[in-house]
């Protein structure tokens, strides 16, 4: 029931901040294991970006259908995956003002032949299995490390929260 709440709650922020704001965006992140307990990290093609995979909600699609075709793209087949945090991001970038929804979900890696992704709106460079401290590590932005940690050493808990992102002085 505490969950029920807390997830209500949320959806009702939303709208408020919807008016407040100019841009929301809703991005599910997925956190893929294997066999192993290995994390799968991804790198943007001709950047040093790393990141687990994910998809912007930018249509009706249900999520974890969308999560599910996520991992086909890489020709996976996953776990169903299970909700483990749900984060707000404030970005505030010059006279710019977004707010992003940022959900994380865990699931594990059943069966497939991995691949590269194609047709996808950003090319993938390499893809690693790692423990999850080194992939922590290896992630490019604190924030998805913020959100993927707790969810991570604690799963038996839906996290939450929210950061304020301002940047000063070109930081």
């Amino acid at each position: 029931m505490k969950y029920i709440f807390i997830l209500l709650l949320l959806v009702i922020c939303q709208s408020s901040f919807a008016q407040k704001y100019g841009k929301i965006s809703i991005f599910h992140r997925l956190v893929i294991n294997n066999s192993e307990n290995e994390v799968m990290v991804v790198n943007l093609k001709d950047t040093d970006v790393w990141e687990t995979p994910g998809f912007y909600q930018d249509s009706v699609q249900f999520t974890k259908e969308g999560l599910h075709e996520i991992a086909m793209t890489y020709g996976m087949k996953i776990s169903n995956p299970e909700l483990s945090g749900m984060f707000s991001t404030r970005r505030e970038i010059e006279d710019k003002r977004e707010m992003l929804i940022r959900n994380i979900y865990h699931s594990n890696y059943l069966s497939g032949e991995i691949h590269f992704p194609e047709n996808q709106p950003f090319q993938i460079g390499e893809i690693k299995w790692l423990p999850i401290e080194e992939a922590l590590s290896l992630i490019s932005f604190e924030s998805i490390r913020m959100f993927i940690k707790p969810t991570y050493d604690f799963p038996n808990v839906v996290w939450g929260g929210s950061i304020a992102a301002i940047r000063e002085d070109d930081k």
